[in-house]
This record gives C-alpha cells, sequence and structure tokens, in this order.
C-alpha cells in the first residue's frame, strides 16, 4: 500500500518537477513513510482504486521510478491508454488472452498498421500485464499465451556518397550544413544532438560528451570537415543561447528533436534524397565497419549496449560487398 501511494505521487508530479527533483521527492517519502503503517480500510485518503486506469498510471510511474527514457515512457503511455479505453469498465483481472487478441485485431483492423506497429503494441500490452502479474494484482499474465508477431525485416539503408554529396550541396546556410555534418561525423542520435551544449564540446580534441539513453555517458567525436563548418555556424551566430543548434530568428531557442527532423527531411527532399537524422548514424556505422573498426568499438561509439543491434540493424551490407568478401575468403 505505502509503495502504491508514492508511486502515485510521482506519477503525478514526474511532468511537473525535474528528474532531479523527482529522485528527490521519492527519497524523501520512502523516509517518511518508512515506519508508517498504511490499511486500505483506514481512510478514504489511503484507498487504493485497482482500476485499469489506476494501474497503467502507476506502471508507468514505476517506469519513471527506473530511470526510463521520455521516449518509451510516451509510447508506452500511448499504447496501454488506447488499450486501456477499449475496455473501459473492465478489471485487470478479468482480461484474458483472447480479450487481448481482439483488441490486437480490431485495432489491426480500424487503423491498417503494420505488423511492426502492432508488435509494438503487443510488447508494451505484454510488460504491463507482466508487471502486473510481479506486482501480485493479478494471478497470471494472459500476454504470456500470445506470441510475438512475425514482421517482415527490411533492408535499411545508408546513404551513398553522392547522396551525401547532394545533401551538402543543398545546404543553403551555414547551421544546416554544420547540422548534418555533425550527424554524419558523430553518428548521434536526434535527441542527443539536439541536447548537445557549447561546454559539452572540447574544440581542442574534437570530442563530445554525450548523454544517451539510460543517462549514459559516452564520448563522440568531430571530424576535421565537421569542425570547420561547426566553427563557422558558431562564429556566424548572434545569441548566448548555450545550445549547439537554435533557431534562426529571435529569441534563438534550442533546435528539439522535431525541428531537426524537419530540416533532415526537408533538405532531403530538395535533392531527391530520403533522409531523416537515424539514417547518417546507420551511415556512419557502415563506414566503420568497412574500414575495419572492431565491432565492439562501434557499439561503444553509437551507445548500443547490444552488440547485436550494431551488426545486424545499423550495418548496412550491399550486396557487391557481400560478394567482395565472399570472392576474397572463399577462393
Amino acid at each position: 500500500m505505502r509503495d502504491r501511494i508514492i508511486s502515485n505521487v510521482l506519477i503525478k508530479m514526474g511532468n511537473r518537477i525535474k528528474k532531479k527533483e523527482l529522485d528527490y521527492l521519492e527519497n524523501v517519502l520512502v523516509e517518511e513513510f518508512r515506519d508508517v503503517q498504511i490499511k486500505k480500510e483506514s481512510t478514504e485518503l489511503t484507498e487504493y482504486n485497482d482500476s485499469l486506469k489506476k494501474l497503467k498510471d502507476t506502471f508507468l510511474a514505476t517506469l519513471i521510478v527506473e530511470n526510463k527514457s521520455n521516449r518509451t515512457i510516451e509510447q508506452y503511455n500511448l499504447h496501454l491508454t488506447q488499450f486501456v479505453d477499449y475496455f473501459t469498465g473492465k478489471e485487470a483481472k478479468d482480461i484474458d488472452a483472447t480479450d487481448i487478441r481482439g483488441f490486437l485485431y480490431a485495432y489491426k483492423q480500424s487503423r491498417g498498421i503494420s505488423n511492426l506497429s502492432l508488435n509494438n503494441k503487443r510488447s508494451a500490452i505484454s510488460s504491463f500485464f507482466s508487471w502486473l502479474a510481479d506486482e501480485e494484482y493479478i494471478d497470471k499474465d494472459p500476454t504470456r499465451k500470445i506470441k510475438k508477431i512475425k514482421v517482415t525485416k527490411k533492408k535499411k539503408k545508408a546513404f551513398t556518397a553522392d547522396e551525401m554529396e547532394r545533401m551538402r550541396i543543398a545546404c543553403k546556410d551555414i547551421r544546416d550544413r554544420a547540422l548534418i555534418e555533425m550527424l554524419a561525423s558523430t553518428g548521434c542520435r536526434v535527441s542527443e544532438l539536439s541536447s548537445i551544449k557549447l561546454n559539452d564540446i572540447d574544440f581542442i580534441r574534437k570530442k563530445v560528451r554525450i548523454i544517451g539513453k539510460g543517462d549514459k555517458e559516452r564520448t563522440v567525436f568531430i571530424s576535421d570537415q565537421a569542425m570547420i563548418y561547426l566553427n563557422r555556424y558558431l562564429e556566424a551566430r548572434q545569441d548566448n543561447n548555450i545550445s549547439l543548434f537554435v533557431s534562426k530568428r529571435h529569441p534563438y531557442d534550442q533546435l528539439r528533436k522535431d525541428g531537426i527532423e524537419r530540416i533532415v527531411r526537408d533538405l532531403g527532399k530538395s535533392c531527391n534524397v530520403y533522409a531523416h537524422p537515424h539514417k547518417f548514424r546507420r551511415t556512419l556505422c557502415t563506414q566503420l565497419i568497412k574500414r575495419g573498426m572492431p565491432l565492439q568499438d562501434v557499439a561503444i561509439l553509437l551507445g548500443h549496449a547490444d552488440i547485436n543491434m550494431t551488426a545486424g540493424t545499423y550495418y548496412d551490407a550491399s550486396d557487391d560487398m557481400i560478394e567482395y568478401e565472399y570472392i576474397r575468403y572463399a577462393a
């Protein structure tokens, strides 16, 4: 009961205060409630509503406490809100595998979403019910009976040298050129690039301190070419914002994730190249592996906890490259 109350407080305050303050609040609540015994029937204030929505909110609070990324929490919230709305008035303990399959089927039919998107939804629901079972809100996890949805893996491409050159030529101002050069040389996630502050950069040693997923710190490196355009961009700026990339007009706000995505997407359209920020990350990975950089080092550079992610998802091995390597090693 005590843990549930603390979780409820944290979820309600999660969007109002910063992470450090939220951690401090959690420590205070734990300390204050340490020797307090709370019974469900004692007062109305301490009663706990086991409705599906309330459980969803408590689950999201748990993710915040576990320091999951904001993107992960947002995605889980989206998937589970749709799920909870579908089962309005039904308790978690009364939902079985057939009900969940019915929801997934109905959602796919009504929205026409891909199997990949549907599997992401299934995964979020599965995590939720696994947590419910672990916390003993329900006796059994019904999602254990639901198999992972088969997804056809499409081969994701890196930029070709020609595409990279066309995008460079298409840049109309120094900020956009510096932005794509930074994406190309560091392999940063778009959220990481958006968060870079000027004091995170070592301009002498050409490296940047990055805070990645799960608040994990790592170092990425700036190429000579990227540094040239970065310096030109910074010299041309007329603001005092500590963020690396800012908007072009007053008040020169920090460029957010969606802003960077729009810049890259529009730049690609202007030169007939399919472009998004993550493609630069895949391109750097492919280039480094082809040039002989050990896979485990590439994984560290990209901030991958699982080396299989680097090899299986980010490395774009062309058919010509595979043929060349086959002839080289099999002959």
